[in-house]
């Protein structure tokens, strides 16, 4: 309905809904009921990311060279689209490529004026459509499938070759947590050595706080494979003691 007809009790409305049987006015029926869709679901995904928060990684470090970047999956696509372009032809998969594609996108009303609604009587959009569908699906694809590849590269994934930074603060102010458990013993008597009783730094970086830069995987890794003058398992003798070690240290948050 437009103009009038979209006014609850004004003759041309009363008119329309006579006219026109199984129609809804606009204003509110339709909006009120959109309003109230929308409400829903922005309550449902606000309820979502509360109680299912989103892991940070860890803070980036321009010393870790074995970090293999990649977009969020809803860019994925252009990300693949780019490695099309090597060296100076990059401007044609940035800009010329999204410009055209966009111009077609908001220019499409103008380009296609026929009145058929049905997708086989308009077959130039919907194989448009259809072929931008397919293209975006399989350079999504494409882009993840490599990208498990070059991880897979590196042993299984990306392990980083330095520490997060951690604040090097005095001993006085650190807080250690769980200090009775067995992990922090045997942090006592191998890594202390390195990284200080209170795991403020001496040799080695201060740790005091790791856990709240890296999560219990990430720091098997980096224990397990050493680094720099870190060796392997840190001085540990088993797997065991580095899972029982790695345990107290995801606690220290700072």
């Amino acid at each position: 309905m437009a103009g009038g007809e979209r006014i609850p009790g004004t003759p041309r409305y009363r008119h329309q809904l006579l006219k026109n049987p199984g129609t809804e006015a606009f204003f509110p029926n339709f909006l009120l009921k959109e309003w109230i869709a929308g409400a829903i679901f922005l309550m449902a995904f606000i309820l979502w990311v509360v109680f299912n928060p989103v892991p940070l990684g860890p803070r980036a470090n321009p010393d870790d060279t074995t970090f293999i970047p990649v977009p969020d999956w809803y860019f994925l696509f252009l990300y693949q689209l780019l490695k099309y372009y090597p060296g100076s032809a990059i401007v044609f998969g940035t800009v010329l490529v999204p410009a055209v594609a966009s111009m077609i996108l908001i220019f499409a009303p103008w380009l296609d004026t026929r009145k058929a609604r049905h997708p086989y009587k308009r077959p130039i959009p919907t194989t448009a459509m259809v072929l931008v569908t397919f293209l975006t699906i399989w350079l999504t694809n494409e882009a993840w499938v490599q990208h498990k590849a070059e991880l897979s590269s590196t042993g299984g994934g990306p392990v980083s070759t330095a520490l997060p930074v951690v604040p090097k603060i005095p001993v006085s102010q650190i807080h250690l947590v769980d200090t009775q458990m067995a992990g922090y013993k045997l942090f006592e008597t191998t890594c202390a050595a390195c990284h200080g009783t209170s795991a403020e730094g001496v040799v080695g970086p201060p740790i005091y706080a790791i856990g709240k830069y890296w999560n219990e995987q990430q720091l098997t890794d980096f224990v397990t494979k050493g680094a720099g003058v870190m060796p392997a398992k840190g001085g540990l003798t088993s797997d065991a003691q580095v899972k029982t070690v790695v345990a107290w240290l995801v606690n220290q948050k700072g």
